[in-house]
């Protein structure tokens, strides 16, 4: 399992975990807001993706940044 954190201000935090699931990686997006009433960490988004389609949004990922350079 890998945990890294994308975004980090007093605020807000957003972090993209990733682990192996018997069917490919699951990897889910995770908000945490520090100063909330009661701060708790929410998943933001999730998917379940075999290693080909995790492949594609890594390409798809690395061309955004090409383009940007």
């Amino acid at each position: 399992m890998t945990i890294d954190l994308i975004q980090q201000s007093p605020a807000y935090e957003l972090s993209l975990e990733i682990r192996e699931a018997p069917s490919g990686h699951s990897l889910r997006f995770i908000s945490f807001v520090p100063t909330a009433r009661r701060p708790e960490r929410q998943v933001r988004f999730a998917a379940s993706l075999s290693g080909a389609e995790l492949a594609t949004l890594h390409a798809a990922i690395g061309r955004v940044l090409l383009q940007g350079a």
